[in-house]
């Protein structure tokens, strides 16, 4: 569906729900009451814990095509122009723009092997307290041998985070740690892009902008959102839509 045909079920939706007939609502209400639901949706679907069938991005083929849209490749990510505070042996690395979450990473390291081509490693997720208690762990720590490598990720701040308004934010950032015998040279990911919202105009529908997620998902995002607009206008609020903030 369009975004403006969106806005039309969502209010024949709310009319049905209501004895005396829902209230006329704006373009840019409605905008905001899809742009929420979808972004709902996205939560509530990339995680198994969140909804109930406990199903989550990559376990099956309805979640797989429902995100798809969303599913980015950002290959050889840049070097932050900063490196101030990294930590031994690391390195930043900027993100995409639009990246929200990490799906597969991986690096291309300064060693080769045997073929001559330079080794792609594998790039763990660690978080911070485990970096001292986990660098002399031989079977822990990052390595490369023959054809393989190993490097941590920690993710990191931006360098400027963007709170004053003359000030715009900068890209976010991972940073990457080996063990000091070898370099990073190249980092890639797949990525989910934060969804880009849907923008509702039945005056003047070239400035519409339609959910670039999977149409199977249009019913459910629909679904979603008569339940927020009706607890926006105190309404009867539907008692199976959880609450945004508990999808985090």
């Amino acid at each position: 569906m369009t975004a403006n045909e969106m806005a039309d079920e969502l209010e024949l939706k709310a009319d049905r729900m209501s004895s005396f007939g829902s209230p006329g609502y704006e373009d840019e209400d409605i905008s905001s009451v899809l742009t929420e639901a979808e972004a709902m949706y996205v939560k509530k679907f990339i995680d198994g814990k969140n909804n109930r069938k406990g199903e989550s991005l990559n376990e099956t083929e309805i979640r797989d095509q429902g995100l798809s849209a969303l599913i980015k490749r950002g290959a050889a990510l840049s070097v932050s122009s900063s490196q101030t505070d990294v930590l031994t042996y690391g390195k930043f690395f900027d993100l995409p723009t639009d990246f929200m979450y990490t799906i597969h990473e991986e690096c291309v390291i300064n060693k080769q092997f045997c073929g001559g081509d330079f080794i792609v490693g594998t790039v763990v997720p660690i978080s911070y307290d485990e970096v001292s208690r986990l660098r002399r762990n031989k079977y822990k720590k990052p390595y490369y041998k023959a054809d393989e490598a190993k490097v941590w990720r920690l993710a990191y701040s931006r360098e400027v985070d963007g709170d004053i308004p003359t000030t715009p934010a900068t890209a976010k950032r991972h940073q990457l740690i080996t063990d000091g015998t070898f370099n990073v040279t190249s980092y890639s990911m797949n990525y989910l892009r934060n969804p880009k919202g849907i923008v509702v105009d039945r005056t003047t529908p070239n400035n519409q902008r339609n959910s670039i997620l999977d149409e199977s998902t249009h019913t459910v995002i629909l679904d979603i959102a008569l339940s927020l607009l009706l607890e926006r206008v105190k309404e009867q609020k539907l008692a199976n839509i959880e609450q945004f903030k508990d999808l985090e």
